[in-house]
C-alpha cells in the first residue's frame, strides 16, 4: 500500500506539473542564461563551478579521447582523495576507496540510475567509456540527497546526446602485452545525431585481453549503450537512457592471487549488468521546475569453479541477480527576493525497492531470497547572496524496511571572490550505507544475517580553497578533510561451543577515521601545451576493532591497501597534426594482509608510465576526422602489485584507428 500511494502522489505531481506548463505558454518561460561551466551532481541542478562548495572533479570528453582510456577505472586513478586497486589485469576485480573510507562507500551513477549492488558493493572491471561524454566525481558523504551507499561520495556517469546530421565514428585498435605476447584488442562504433525536437547516440563497444597471466586470465567485454532525447515543447524535455553490459573473465587466482598458490585452469566470472532511466523535465513556469524519473538496474552474475584436483577440494557454482527499481520525483523552487539574493529550493520523494536471489552448490544447494523497500523525502535549499557567497544546507529522512528511519543532514558555503580567482569554500554532513543483503539475511551452515543492523555511519567535514591564476590559465584546488566511520558491520564467529539457539554473525561493533589533504593542480603553459597533477595525503587509524582481533581490522593500525602518499601527473601536447598524451602514476607504501599466514604485509611502492600518440590524417571525404593512434600501457615495465599476491600486467601496446562520417 506504501509503494501505491508514493506513486500515485508523484504522478499526480508531475500531471499537475505538465498541465502548468502547457497553460503558461512559452511566454512564461525563465530567460535562457548561459552557465559556462557547471556541476550537476553536487546539488541535482546544473550549477556553476564557483558556486559548489563541495570538493568535486570533472572528467570531461575532451580528457577521455586525450588518454584514449578504454575504461573508466583508468581514469579514477589520478583523481585526488581516490584509491583503485585493481586484483590482476584487466577484467579483474577492481574497487575504489574514497578518502580513505571502504570500497562501498561510493555511491554510482549512470544518468541518474544507481548501480551499486545492494549494500554499496560496485565493481569497476566492467564500465567502458563507451559513450560517456563526462563523469562528475563529488567526494564527501551525500546522503542528504542521495541516500544510502552515499556514505564517501558519489560518481556520475553522464551518456552523450546527440545532436547535429546523422554521424557515425569508428575506432578500431590491436596490441599485445609484452609479457606474453597475449592479444590485446578495442572496438567502438557510435551513431548519433538530432535536432530542435530530438537527438539520439547509439554506441557499441568490445575489448579483448588474453591477460597477463599464462593461464586461465582471458577476458571480454561487450557494451551497448545508448540515449535518446526527446522535446515535444521548448519548457518539457524528456530522456530515455540505456546501457547493457555483457563481460567474461577467467580467473586463475584463489584469494590469496597468483603468486602463492597452484593456478586454477577453469574457473571464471559471466556477469550481465542492464541499466534503464526514463527522465522527464517540465518547467511548469519561470520558478517551478517539475523532474521525474524513473530508474531500473539489474546485475546477474555467474561465478564457476569446476573440480580441478590440483587447485580445488570439491566444484562450486554460485549464481546471483540483484534488481532496484526507483521511482524519484522532486520539485526545484525558484526564488530571487531581492536583487542581491536568489534562491532554489528542492524537494523531493524517492521510493526504492531492491531484490536479491542468491543459489551456490558445493556439497548442497544454498538458495537465499530477499528483498528490501526505501521511502524517502529530502529537502534542499541553495542561497546565493550578490552571486559571491553560496549556502547550500538540506537533509533527507529515509525509512527502510530493513533499517528503520535515519536523517542525514549536510551543509556547504562557496565564497567567490572573482577579483582575486579565489574560491574559499567547507562542507560538512552525514553519510549512510544499508547493510548488504548478505549481512541482512544470510541463513547457511556457516553463517547466520542479522535482520537488525543499522547503517553505517559516517560524519565528515572538509575546507578548501581554489585559485585561478594567470588569467585562468592555472587552476589549483586545495582540500583538507577529516571522517569518522562508526557502526561498521563485522563478522563475529559463532562461540565454541556453538550455543543451542543460532545466533548472528554479523553486528555493529567497528569503527575508524580518516584525514588527509588532496591538491589538483592545472596549468595551461602555452596555446598548444596543458599539464596537470595531483596528490593525495591520507592519513587512516582503526579506531575500535570490536575486540575481534582481526588482522586486516587491528586498532591503532592503518587500513589496509590506502597509501599514506599518492600522486598523478600528465602533460598533453600538441603540435601540427599530432597530439601526445603522457601521464605518470606514483603510489606509495601501505599495509596489506598475507591470508594465507594471516600476517600483515607491506606493500612497496611503485610508479607506472603512460603514453599516447595520435595524428590526425588528412582524408577524403565523406571521412573527417581521420587520426592514427598508438598507446602503451606501463611502458617503463614496473614490478608490481596493487594487491598482495596479485600480480599487475606489465607493459602493454596497442596501435589503432578512429575516424568519423
Amino acid at each position: 500500500m506504501r509503494v501505491q500511494k508514493g506513486l500515485v502522489m508523484g504522478l499526480l505531481v508531475v500531471l499537475l506539473g505538465t498541465a502548468a506548463a502547457v497553460n503558461a505558454g512559452a511566454q512564461d518561460q525563465a530567460e535562457a542564461v548561459s552557465l559556462g561551466d557547471v556541476v550537476v551532481t553536487a546539488t541535482r541542478t546544473p550549477t556553476p563551478e564557483g558556486a559548489v562548495g563541495v570538493s568535486h572533479t570533472v572528467i570531461t570528453e575532451e580528457e577521455i579521447q586525450a588518454r584514449q582510456a578504454a575504461d573508466v577505472a583508468e581514469l579514477l586513478r589520478d583523481v585526488a582523495g581516490i584509491t583503485l586497486v585493481r586484483q590482476g589485469s584487466q577484467g579483474a576485480q577492481s574497487v575504489i576507496f574514497p578518502r580513505g573510507g571502504e570500497n562501498n562507500f561510493t555511491m554510482v551513477l549512470i544518468d541518474g540510475v544507481q548501480v551499486n549492488l545492494g549494500g554499496g558493493d560496485f565493481y569497476w572491471e566492467t564500465l567502458s567509456t563507451d559513450n560517456i561524454e563526462r563523469i562528475e566525481i563529488i567526494r564527501g558523504p551525500q546522503s542528504a540527497l542521495y541516500g544510502s551507499d552515499a556514505i564517501g561520495g558519489v560518481i556520475q556517469i553522464f551518456t552523450k546526446s546527440g545532436y547535429g546530421p546523422p554521424s557515425v565514428e569508428v575506432s578500431t585498435a590491436h596490441g599485445a602485452r609484452s609479457e606474453n605476447g597475449n592479444y590485446l584488442g578495442e572496438q567502438h562504433l557510435r551513431v548519433s545525431g538530432g535536432n530542435d525536437q530530438m537527438g539520439f547516440s547509439v554506441a557499441y563497444g568490445r575489448i579483448d585481453d588474453g591477460g597477463a597471466l599464462d593461464i586461465n586470465n582471458d577476458y571480454w567485454n561487450n557494451t551497448l549503450s545508448a540515449r535518446f532525447d526527446l522535446f515535444p515543447k521548448d519548457n518539457w524535455e524528456i530522456t530515455l537512457t540505456g546501457r547493457l553490459n555483457d563481460s567474461r573473465y577467467e580467473y586463475p587466482t584463489e584469494s590469496i592471487g597468483d603468486k602463492y598458490s597452484p593456478l586454477d585452469p577453469d574457473q571464471h566470472e559471466r556477469e550481465m549488468d542492464t541499466v534503464v532511466g526514463l527522465t522527464t523535465r517540465v518547467q511548469a513556469t519561470s520558478w517551478w521546475e517539475n523532474v521525474a524519473s524513473v530508474g531500473y538496474h539489474r546485475n546477474d552474475r555467474e561465478i564457476d569453479d569446476p573440480y580441478n584436483p590440483e587447485t580445488d577440494f570439491y566444484a562450486w557454482n554460485g549464481e546471483y541477480e540483484e534488481t532496484r527499481t526507483t521511482f524519484d520525483y522532486h520539485a526545484n523552487l525558484t526564488f530571487s527576493p531581492a536583487d542581491p539574493v536568489s534562491s532554489v529550493l528542492t524537494l523531493g520523494y524517492e521510493y526504492e525497492r531492491e531484490t536479491y536471489h542468491q543459489e551456490s552448490t558445493d556439497f548442497a544447494t544454498t538458495k537465499l531470497t530477499a528483498d528490501r523497500t526505501n521511502d524517502a523525502l529530502y529537502v534542499q535549499e541553495q542561497l546565493s547572496f550578490f552571486d559571491r557567497v553560496h549556502l547550500v544546507g538540506g537533509f533527507r529522512v529515509e525509512d527502510n524496511s530493513a533499517f528503520g528511519t535515519e536523517v542525514s543532514p549536510r551543509g556547504s558555503i562557496a565564497v567567490d571572490i572573482r577579483e582575486t580567482g579565489t574560491k574559499l569554500r567547507a562542507a560538512a554532513g552525514k553519510g549512510i550505507k544499508e547493510p548488504t543483503f548478505y549481512e541482512n539475511f544470510a541463513d547457511d551452515a556457516w553463517t547466520l544475517g542479522n535482520e537488525d543492523l543499522d547503517p553505517e555511519t559516517a560524519v565528515s567535514w572538509e575546507v578548501g580553497v581554489d585559485q585561478r591564476l594567470w588569467e585562468d590559465r592555472v587552476t589549483i584546488g586545495l582540500t583538507y578533510f577529516e571522517s569518522r566511520y562508526k557502526d561498521l558491520i563485522a563478522y563475529v564467529p559463532t562461540p565454541y561451543p556453538a550455543p543451542p539457539v543460532r545466533t548472528p554473525n554479523f553486528f555493529n561493533v567497528q569503527e575508524a577515521e580518516s584525514r588527509g589533504v588532496e591538491l589538483a593542480v592545472k596549468v595551461r603553459a602555452m596555446e598548444n601545451v596543458t599539464l596537470g597533477g595531483s596528490y593525495t595525503f591520507l592519513d587512516t587509524e582503526v579506531t575500535d576493532d570490536g575486540g575481534l582481533g582481526s588482522v586486516a581490522f587491528k586498532e591503532g593500525k592503518d587500513l589496509i591497501r590506502r597509501p599514506s602518499h599518492a600522486a598523478s601527473g600528465w602533460i598533453d601536447w600538441r603540435w601540427g597534426g599530432f597530439r601526445t598524451f603522457v601521464k605518470g602514476l606514483y603510489v606509495g607504501e601501505r599495509d596489506d594482509v598475507y591470508w594465507r599466514v594471516a600476517e600483515r604485509v607491506e606493500l612497496d611502492d611503485y610508479f607506472v608510465l603512460d603514453a599516447t600518440v595520435s595524428y590526425q590524417v588528412p582524408a577524403p571525404a565523406p571521412i573527417k576526422d581521420m587520426e592514427v593512434f598508438v598507446k602503451g600501457s606501463n611502458i617503463l615495465d614496473e614490478d608490481y602489485e596493487e594487491a598482495f599476491g596479485f600480480t599487475a600486467p606489465g607493459a602493454s601496446f596497442m596501435a589503432g584507428l578512429s575516424f568519423k562520417l
